[in-house]
């Protein structure tokens, strides 16, 4: 084996012909490019699913309790009580999510929002609670904020249906939010629960909230969280809720992988082109070492290194170019969606995300490729026929 090394570095570091030495080169950045571009697609989606996640999370609690109807505010205030004693659990609180729409008092189009009353508002919320005089104060998504021309401190009307009543709040922007994830900011009005339900007695009750210290325990306090709510009660996790969503992602993911997999592997044959070049070009040089007695496998080693040792070149190369392509674009902060687009993807920015696992895969896969590539040219040349060498030299 180490005579193969040997020989293949020989031949490759001998200047060639034109032809050998454009082969090689072509070989080289087809397989740069096809890695630098598995690199930056697996980045980008890790990236998009971690954002998504991120706003999900953020979006509303890690389990949500919905009780029968007919519960009084006593019985949900002690099922609260108990399933914040729940080891885990971080917080917990009543939510209701209402349709509402929303009009300016100057005058002007409404607006279709998603009213979201919580007794503990979500983190990135920082607003007062102004009592049980005075406008309700609220927090408005950036997106509905710049369609309703409005600012922190602009009074606007709340309309909302309680007790099959329609009724009017009186409002006033208390904070503007953006938090990146379009879903909130495009639909979201957030107002203190209790305060809520001083202005509209009428209004219903709501499920529960469950904020836990590690989200991705949620399946394993499902069922404490159940019995803790009380009988008739249905919890369900934020994976639960969200299941066809990251599906979709982890499905897309795998699939823009196959299809650059097949970019990656034009530029592995453009290595077993370069070799059928290379065994052309150096055709004395093989005859002369199997007339002397060296064995086929020997000659099928050497190829092989050289396919190898050029194909690794080319995806170390191609590897590198592609985390400089992710770490520019991430500085630049592209991707960068106008609201009309974010409102589809529903994130604002995907943030490229280089995680160790995609580059193993983008390595192993690609090493994989080009040798499998390399093993066919090489198998070939090591069959000659005898007769056949010894015209090589």
């Amino acid at each position: 084996m180490q005579l193969a090394w040997f020989l293949a570095a020989r031949l490759l570091r001998r200047r060639g012909t034109a032809l050998l030495r454009t082969s090689a080169l072509a070989a080289l950045l087809a397989v740069a490019l096809g890695a630098a571009s598995l690199v930056v697609v697996l980045a980008l989606m890790s990236g998009y699913t971690a954002a998504l996640r991120s706003g999900v999370l953020s979006a509303g609690g890690h389990l949500v309790a919905l009780s029968p109807p007919g519960l009084s505010h006593g019985e949900v205030v002690a099922a609260e009580r108990r399933v914040a004693a729940v080891p885990g659990v971080a917080g917990v609180g009543e939510v209701v999510y209402l349709p509402g729409m929303m009009f300016p008092r100057t005058g002007g189009q409404a607006e279709l929002v998603s009213v979201r009353a919580g007794s503990q508002l979500p983190p990135f919320v920082r607003m007062p609670v102004t009592g049980t005089t005075g406008p309700l104060e609220v927090a408005v998504g950036r997106g509905v904020a710049r369609r309703l021309a409005v600012a922190a401190g602009d009074a606007l009307t709340l309309q909302i249906v309680a007790g099959g009543t329609p009724r009017a709040v009186a409002t006033r922007v208390g904070q503007v939010f953006s938090t990146g994830f379009a879903e909130l900011d495009e639909r979201f009005v957030v107002a203190e629960l209790g305060e809520l339900r001083r202005r509209v007695p009428t209004l219903g009750g709501g499920g529960l909230e469950i904020w836990l210290a590690d989200p991705e325990v949620a399946d394993a306090l499902r069922e404490r969280v159940e019995q803790a709510c009380g009988r008739g009660a249905i919890v369900a996790t934020w994976q639960e809720r969200n299941r066809n969503l990251f599906a979709a992602l982890r499905w897309q993911k795998i699939s823009l992988g196959v299809v650059l997999s097949l970019v990656l592997g034009v530029g592995a044959f453009e290595v077993a082109s370069a070799l059928v070049v290379l065994v052309t070009e150096k055709r004395r040089e093989f005859g002369v070492l199997l007339a002397i007695g060296g064995q086929p496998r020997l000659l099928r080693r050497t190829l092989l290194v050289a396919g190898g040792t050029l194909g690794t070149a080319g995806v170390l190369a191609g590897m590198l170019l592609g985390v400089t392509i992710v770490l520019l674009l991430g500085f630049l902060g592209v991707p960068h969606f106008p609201p009309d687009i974010a409102a589809i993807y529903m994130v604002e920015t995907i943030p490229l995300r280089l995680l160790p696992g995609d580059l193993a895969v983008v390595l192993a896969l690609s090493l994989v490729e080009v040798l499998l590539a390399s093993l066919l040219p090489a198998h070939r040349a090591s069959r000659r026929e005898p007769v056949e060498v010894l015209r090589w030299v």
